[in-house]
């Protein structure tokens, strides 16, 4: 009979609530600014100011007792680089340069450099006219471009290793700025949540339900 009650009594608990977590919450944090609001119908709104990061997201939210997660909706075009030439240089010789993005960028083209046989590679920048000085470098066979601040968007452009090589590379910014939250986690910790990102944890603290 006990265990009956047991089992009874177990299937009847109740799930997470979510209104439980809803609310508006606040970082409080030296050198970010980030706000973000759960609201019961299931949808959220974010915004982060951290260093030169600026992002915003909204769209949609769950609980499962122990974690939000977001999920951003409409999904925003992430930005995107395109090789547009690849003109022969000099064997062993690199050349980047970048289109008129149309906006300030900051600083010289920027890219990590794939080495065969290495799951890490190493960054590199464009310098006078886009040369790339490549000294004492191993033998590259691809590069990924860099964003300033943002960092990689997964863009890599493959390098033939008979020849040099001249890049023009396009930059399409596409929905820079807007978060593309695909689950993303935010942990429950007493009454804050918790979100890694940009190598940073930020601490969102409930200002009101």
């Amino acid at each position: 009979m006990i265990h009956l009650l047991s089992i009874l009594l177990l299937n009847a608990a109740p799930a997470p609530v979510a209104d439980s977590v809803a609310g508006l919450y606040q970082s409080q944090q030296m050198e970010i600014g980030a706000a973000l609001e759960l609201r019961k119908d299931g949808h959220f709104r974010y915004q982060l100011d951290y260093g030169a990061v600026s992002e915003g997201a909204e769209g949609d939210w769950t609980f499962d007792g122990k974690t939000v997660r977001l999920t951003s909706k409409p999904m925003p075009k992430s930005p995107s680089f395109e090789l547009v030439r690849d003109e022969p240089a000099p064997s062993g010789e690199l050349y980047m340069t970048l289109e008129d993005p149309g906006f300030e960028w900051g600083h010289s083209l920027e890219a990590v450099a794939k080495v065969r046989g290495k799951e890490s590679g190493f960054e590199i920048s464009a310098g006078d006219g886009g040369r790339v000085d490549l000294t004492d470098k191993p033998p590259i066979e691809a590069i990924a471009p860099l964003m300033p601040v943002y960092g990689p968007t997964g863009d890599i452009f493959p390098l033939t290793p008979d020849r040099g090589h001249k890049l023009l590379i396009r930059f399409h910014r596409n929905d820079l700025g807007k978060a593309a939250f695909r689950n993303e986690p935010l942990t429950l910790d007493g009454n804050a949540l918790v979100l890694s990102r940009y190598d940073a944890e930020i601490r969102f603290l409930r200002r009101r339900p």
